[in-house]
């Protein structure tokens, strides 16, 4: 548990740092580019080559390489283990090669695809121009996502976590210089991508040398590593697929709605995400490697309890973070985004989408931990089949809570329900699978962050009612949202300690040890 704590540490601090950056980039390019067609251009050629990203490598090449790898790594020893390294990323560069050289040749039909509705034809060249340079990013993600499989496994979490930061402050860079030396500005934040691209892969490469990978191609499709990674790799690239969709169909969904709901939509996300985010990658990067080594040992009793644990520890950081969000969500949105054209009431109409999107965290934390666990016994097809599942109740019920007062919320809400019913059913087929793990355990401890979250939540809501977030100073409001931050953590793990929570203790340690240290 202490070095799941550790190793959680190193990337949720990476993944926050990220996220800063990502949302100072996002102020940046609103105030130098504004809302256009141009705008617009560039979006849609920068979703292209991440979807892509999210399907070949980070959604699937992951979650599939890991469990194999690690296999090998305990079973074989670390040079088979990293001989069918090798072999994967010889494939992975040819398949992304493929891609990248069938993507800039159909750029003109992908964007007539993606960018059905644009009219007008220098809408559709910049898009068109955009993607083609930023479509060989991809190969900059895929090999990101590699690497974070291989040094993941060897117990190497910094790299890859931080690799997002510096293609953050690559792209602050294009828009904030490079976009001097273009006619057309917005070409600089593009070759900024390519080169926060190159960034992150250098970032990658002394750690790979110092776990012993070393570049060789070897084109093998025989292999038997490779050959398991292809059985896992299908139904995790379908489960990517419907994820994606169910992505793209809430946007048409809510585009169905009066205008701004997308966009309410979008900034609760967005603050969901700042808020919970940073943990929930974050444990659940560190699980898999964990917990793939735990099965190819068939350590099975540790490999249950490392499960708990985590579920714990999700549980922990989840819950504070989901009632915080709750209870002082409103003063949040005010202090981000109440200025200029967004309104009093485009702040009121945001927060009931985070109310609703907020009760829906815990799910996600959850499902973080779980479906990795499945990864790890080399089960993908269960959690496709859930994430189907997931789909249809998220597209059907949204389809009717839109319909009522709720509006662009009842799409929020749909999600969380969708999420909280696969997350129960993936909960309960484990259990079957692995067998009975401590119930006791974890119903004790998540009494107890209820209690200590609800109390920290009902405090801070109340010291939120204290001034007028709607038309007092900013400066005023961000010192008191930072206050009411700090205070609503203090209250939130002094009760922790009161109610002596486990994970508490454990935190508690590393701080004194850490002291010690220094």
């Amino acid at each position: 548990m202490a070095s799941l704590f550790k190793s959680t540490g190193i990337i949720a601090f990476s993944v926050l740092i990220s996220r800063v950056f990502g949302f100072i980039r996002e102020i940046l390019f609103a105030n130098f580019f504004g809302a256009s067609g141009v705008t617009d251009a560039f979006f849609i050629a920068f979703r292209i080559p991440n979807l892509f990203r999210r399907l070949v490598a980070e959604g699937s090449l992951t979650v599939s390489f890991i469990p194999v790898y690690t296999d090998f790594l305990v079973k074989k020893g670390k040079e088979e283990a990293l001989l069918l390294a090798q072999k994967t990323l010889s494939l992975l560069v040819l398949f992304v090669f493929i891609i990248i050289l069938l993507g800039e040749f159909f750029t003109p039909q992908i964007i007539n695809i993606f960018a059905y509705g644009f009219q007008h034809p220098e809408t559709i060249n910049l898009a068109i121009n955009f993607t083609r340079i930023m479509f060989p990013y991809l190969f900059c993600a895929s090999f990101v996502a590699f690497s974070m499989g291989v040094l993941n496994s060897h117990g190497y979490f910094f790299a890859p976590a931080f690799s997002t930061v510096l293609l953050n402050i690559s792209i602050i860079f294009g828009i904030t210089f490079f976009s001097l030396f273009f006619q057309q500005p917005i070409y600089g934040v593009t070759v900024a991508v390519l080169i926060g691209g190159l960034a992150q892969i250098l970032l990658q490469i002394p750690y790979l040398i110092k776990s012993g990978f070393k570049l060789k191609i070897s084109i093998d499709f025989q292999h038997s590593g490779i050959k398991k990674i292809f059985k896992l790799i299908l139904p995790t690239i379908f489960g990517t697929a419907i994820y994606q969709i169910n992505i793209i169909m809430g946007t048409l969904l809510a585009s169905l709605l009066a205008t701004g709901s997308i966009s309410y939509l979008y900034y609760s996300d967005r603050l969901a995400e700042i808020v919970a985010g940073v943990f929930i990658i974050s444990i659940g990067n560190v699980i898999l490697p964990e917990m793939s080594k735990l099965n190819a040992a068939k350590d099975y009793k540790k490999f249950k309890q490392v499960y708990v644990s985590s579920l714990n520890f999700s549980l922990f950081l989840a819950l504070p973070a989901s009632l915080a969000l709750i209870a002082i969500g409103l003063p949040i949105i005010t202090v981000f985004f109440l200025r200029g054209s967004f309104t009093v009431e485009d702040a009121k109409l945001t927060y009931q989408a985070l109310f609703y999107t907020s009760l829906g965290i815990s799910s996600l934390a959850l499902l973080r931990i779980i479906t990795p666990t499945f990864f790890s016994l080399k089960n993908t097809k269960t959690p496709v089949i859930t994430s189907t599942l997931a789909f249809f109740i998220n597209i059907s019920l949204g389809f009717f809570l839109m319909k009522t007062s709720l509006k662009h919320a009842g799409l929020a809400l749909a999600n969380t329900v969708a999420v909280t019913v696969q997350v129960f059913i993936l909960f309960l087929y484990l259990q079957k699978k692995i067998g009975k793990i401590n119930l006791k355990k974890i119903t004790l401890s998540f009494s107890k962050y209820l209690v200590a979250a609800g109390i920290m939540s009902l405090s801070i809501n109340h010291l939120s009612k204290l001034i007028d977030w709607f038309n007092c100073s900013l400066i005023i409001k961000i010192f008191f949202l930072i206050s009411l931050i700090l205070a609503g953590g203090a209250i939130y793990f002094i009760g922790c300690w009161i109610l002596k929570v486990e994970e508490m203790k454990i935190l508690l340690k590393k701080i004194k040890a850490f002291r010690d240290r220094k």
